[in-house]
């Protein structure tokens, strides 16, 4: 399968050479000319893209899914992005729980009210260009050298007691590739691992009961309707045994 990978970060870099390594013919772009060497070594093609200038994107004619992987905050790139002609028969978005408001309760895909505007609007004008989009709203990005150890290594902590919403890579290449193989679409889901432990037990790995894991007196973002919809089982579940 040809899979377009566009706006390939730090997770679009990982899923490039997963899916790679699964058989597919990756595509994928960059807004950086520094960053085409090191994405041939993880993809069938490298491409400039930059939707904020006059970007050619005729290469994504052959794509069987785009995967929209652009950061998702940055307005810079919605113009561009309108005027794309290509045509996608499956398309992803990724996008972010920040655009729930930071109030303390439980979160799902049905809230709709005081959602971050620029987020929203990113995904609204994904959705509108190609209906189809199953967007994924990832939670903390960890796993590999992203973790609250490393971010921590020389600050002091501010609120051990505040519940984490995270998500491991391996996870998200986990269920990117179930969404690439699924007939589902248009669908919304929360992407984050389903315990919520607070971050102190995530820096000292101690289990220390604090309640229930959706303690709605915190934050939290729910995963449920992913795993109600695909009877997903996380691979990482608990983000105190997330890889260093």
């Amino acid at each position: 399968m040809k899979i377009a990978i566009i706006g390939c970060g730090w997770v679009g870099k990982k899923l490039a050479e997963y899916l790679t390594g699964k058989g597919h013919h990756v595509i994928a772009t960059t807004t950086s000319p520094d960053k085409i060497q090191e994405l041939k070594t993880v993809a069938a093609e490298v491409h400039l893209l930059d939707f904020s200038k006059d970007s050619g994107s005729q290469f994504l004619n052959d794509a069987e899914v785009a995967i929209f992987s652009m950061p998702i905050s940055r307005i810079s790139w919605f113009k561009g992005f309108e005027e794309m002609q290509n045509s996608f028969p499956k398309t992803i978005l990724f996008s972010s729980t920040g655009i729930y408001p930071q109030e303390n309760r439980i979160f799902t895909e049905k809230d709709t009210m005081n959602l971050r505007p620029d987020i929203a609007a990113a995904e609204k004008i994904v959705r509108n260009k190609y209906p189809q989009t199953n967007i994924l709203r990832f939670g903390g990005l960890m796993g590999g050298e992203r973790s609250l150890q490393n971010f921590f290594r020389n600050k002091e902590i501010r609120n051990p007691e505040k519940r984490v919403n995270y998500i491991h890579y391996e996870d998200i290449l986990a269920i990117v590739e179930l969404l690439i193989n699924s007939d589902k679409a248009s669908g919304i889901y929360n992407i984050v691992a389903p315990e919520h432990p607070s971050m102190g037990e995530v820096l000292n790995k101690e289990e220390v009961n604090n309640g229930d894991s959706h303690d709605s007196a915190q934050r939290i973002i729910s995963s449920e309707l992913l795993i109600q919809e695909f009877n997903y089982t996380f691979l990482h579940p608990d983000p105190k045994f997330f890889n260093p």
